[in-house]
């Protein structure tokens, strides 16, 4: 698999260590093997190339990203895909991306947000400027006073999304 990888003309310019890492840190991490492990480790290839982002890293943290979301191997390829297109929607490295959904996958599910959803708001969250860590820890610290007033977490994220849209100014949204 590893020749084949390196050798590749769809993977022009890989070369047999970044091969070679992808398939054992695949196999090892994601435990596929054959026809899967030649996909999965081509689509990663693709995805460090075009995101110009260390391959390990990306496989460690799409990994943890999955996890958290309690995804499985065969959804790898679709978060991939879903991390460059925001990435290259929003100009938000996709080692942000995947960092906050491993940080706040729990909150974001509890919003009733997927993976690819999750990843599309961390980046929105991103690009308007506001600090996704802080926006998080203030949505999860409101979400849980919303559950202990004995609001339902969908009219909760209502109130906080008509307050943001309709609010006079930006900072209204950013205080909410």
């Amino acid at each position: 698999i590893v020749s084949d990888l390196a050798t590749s003309t769809e993977l022009a310019g890989t070369t047999f260590e970044d091969a070679s890492t992808a398939v054992g840190e695949l196999n090892t991490r994601f435990g596929v093997t054959g026809t899967d492990l030649e996909t999965l480790s081509s689509d990663f290839i693709k995805f460090a190339k075009i995101n110009d982002t260390d391959l390990n890293s990306s496989i460690d943290n799409t990994q943890k990203a999955l996890s958290a979301f309690g995804l499985e191997t065969k959804d790898a390829g679709k978060l991939l895909d879903a991390m460059t297109k925001a990435s290259q929607n929003t100009g938000v490295a996709v080692d942000k991306l995947q960092q906050g959904l491993v940080q706040n996958g729990t909150a974001l599910q509890e919003m009733g947000l997927s993976a690819e959803q999750s990843t599309f708001f961390m980046a929105q969250l991103e690009k308007s400027g506001a600090n996704s860590e802080t926006v998080m820890q203030s949505l999860r610290k409101a979400l849980k006073n919303a559950t202990a007033d004995g609001i339902p977490l969908n009219d909760a994220l209502a109130d906080l999304e008509n307050t943001i849209r309709n609010g006079t100014d930006s900072m209204d949204g950013l205080t909410a």
